[in-house]
């Protein structure tokens, strides 16, 4: 039972600290001095300060060893390295975050399990606490954060077993969708190996980049928008446009769109004002309370919308119509593949999104304190629909409960998602995996196992490890949306057995396992 205590505990601290951390400046004076128990009729109790001297010295106190007994060694160790366990933050970034109405939600969910005496919601603890432990220069540490506490800590156990409940049945659940996705199950017929090309290597262009200004006067939108094309390439150029998570730079995908422009595409990729790095800048300055405005779910749309139609009038005037902006694919992440999906003609549900809204916060599934900002917009029938999109690839994309299922059959194009088995971002199975069965017929879901949602980690212990695994999350991402655009966007159908298990196996690397499910 411990290790599943350890287990959630370390799960529920990263979610705080990752998504909401600080949210107010004062300081306590006091600070707890046990953790109790509350279950129905039954109680215990653990003192802060044994556990803190547990994690520094490896002593264990008479009243923790009753704990002890119960549990191996080795989770007695695992426990104690994990108390040692600290984890960097900016103390302004996560105190703004905080402040932004998903910190806010997310804090008062996770005051129902760590409450204050009197069983009251927890959250102005938890925050005055975590202000204090986030400006230490080791960084966030949970005895540091239990020491910093303002009062003793009711731990609502009946509401944390709830929690474990869930995350072991999500585990089990997770392990078996993806054991249902072995290559006999999903592709009986699947050819033997033929052959494969080796794509890693660049293709047979030189990219060439150029930064263009566009400026929308009617939304007051100016537009920084980066094309990389294909050096001395005679015949038409397909067009991809990539589509920035929160907060990042044009950059982002920079090695992305090299990739692609030798292998004969054009890449566009845009500047979101309201979602994009400079707004993410302003919004720790203090000059905005939410990293990003809800009408970003209508403006980013609008924006690949009207650089396309620049792009067809300097295709006329400067590049000799050699763009094909006809044949038009989109790379969406995280919130750019909710951008994606607009282009590709889902609608908003604003029924099913007030409804899955007003349930208790899913704490497996944070996207869905994103998509429920788009609440703040007009309930005003709109299509996005960009009629030139021919195909689109997702990296952990959300959307199910903005879109609802009835919207998204409205999606005609082939799709791609490639997602990740542990994301408490985007759930696997509460939100990728609903979104994609509700999509129209010609679509593929690529899963990833043990990368990142995305390559920020706040642990100091695994930052290494976690390098390998975001450069071979580009790795895979250069070379599946290679095949998918080449075979639905270039239609080049000798990409097409690309699209398999047989290539996912060849290109994989262990543990970073690859599964895929075709529908068509």
């Amino acid at each position: 039972m411990l290790k599943k205590f350890r287990g959630v505990g370390s799960s529920l601290l990263l979610v705080v600290v990752t998504l909401l951390g600080v949210l107010a400046m004062e300081r306590s004076t006091i600070s707890a001095e046990r953790i109790d128990f509350n279950y129905s009729l039954l109680g215990f109790e653990l003192k802060v300060k044994d556990l803190a001297t547990f994690a520094e010295t490896g002593e264990v106190s008479d009243s923790l060893n009753y704990y002890f007994r119960y549990i191996p060694e080795k989770q007695s160790q695992q426990l104690r390295k994990f108390l040692q366990q600290s984890y960097d933050v900016d103390p302004v970034l996560v105190y703004r975050y905080a402040h932004t109405s998903a910190g806010i939600k997310m804090l008062q969910r996770i005051g129902e399990i760590i409450q204050l005496p009197g069983y009251i919601n927890g959250f102005h603890g938890l925050r005055a606490a975590l202000v204090q432990t986030a400006q230490s220069a080791e960084g966030i540490n949970l005895v540091d954060f239990l020491q910093r506490f303002p009062t003793d800590i009711k731990l609502n156990l009946g509401e944390l077993l709830q929690l474990v409940k869930q995350v072991d049945r999500a585990e089990e659940d997770t392990e078996e969708f993806i054991a249902s996705l072995s290559p006999e199950v999903v592709q009986k017929n699947t050819r033997k190996n033929p052959n494969f090309r080796d794509l890693l290597q660049p293709g047979n262009y030189q990219g060439t980049k150029q930064t263009l200004n566009f400026y929308d006067r009617q939304r007051d939108r100016n537009l920084l928008t980066d094309l990389y094309l294909p050096q001395n390439k005679t015949n038409k150029i397909p067009i991809i446009v990539v589509s920035n998570g929160l907060g990042a730079k044009r950059d982002r995908f920079e090695e992305l769109a090299h990739y692609l422009a030798s292998h004969g595409f054009g890449v566009v990729i845009p500047e979101h004002p309201g979602s994009d790095r400079n707004r993410q800048k302003a919004f720790v300055q203090g000059l905005y309370r939410e990293n990003f405005d809800a009408t970003d779910f209508i403006d980013r749309p609008l924006d690949i919308s009207y650089i396309l139609d620049r792009l067809e009038q300097l295709n006329r005037d400067r590049f000799n119509h050699q763009l094909d902006l006809e044949q038009v694919g989109l790379f969406g992440y995280s919130i750019g593949g909710t951008t994606a999906l607009s282009l590709a003609g889902a609608e908003f549900d604003f029924t099913q999104l007030e409804q899955d809204c007003a349930q208790p916060l899913n704490l497996l599934n944070i996207s869905i304190l994103y998509q429920c900002r788009a609440l703040e917009l007009p309930r005003a029938k709109r299509t996005l629909k960009d009629e030139r999109i021919k195909a689109a690839y997702m990296f952990v994309p959300f959307g199910h409960s903005l879109f609802g299922e009835q919207s998204q059959d409205k999606i005609d194009i082939p799709i791609m998602f490639q997602v990740v088995d542990q994301d408490f971002l985007t759930s696997l199975l509460e939100e990728q995996v609903p979104l994609f069965n509700s999509l129209g017929k010609e679509r593929y879901l690529v899963i990833s196992e043990k990368l990142p949602h995305s390559n920020v980690t706040l642990s100091k212990e695994v930052q290494s490890a976690q390098a390998k695994a975001a450069q071979l999350a580009k790795t895979y991402q250069n070379l599946l949306s290679l095949v998918f655009f080449q075979s639905y966007v270039a239609e080049d159908p000798s990409y097409i057995p690309y699209l398999s298990t047989a290539y996912l196996q060849a290109i994989a690397q262990k543990p970073y396992n690859l599964h895929l499910l075709v529908n068509k």
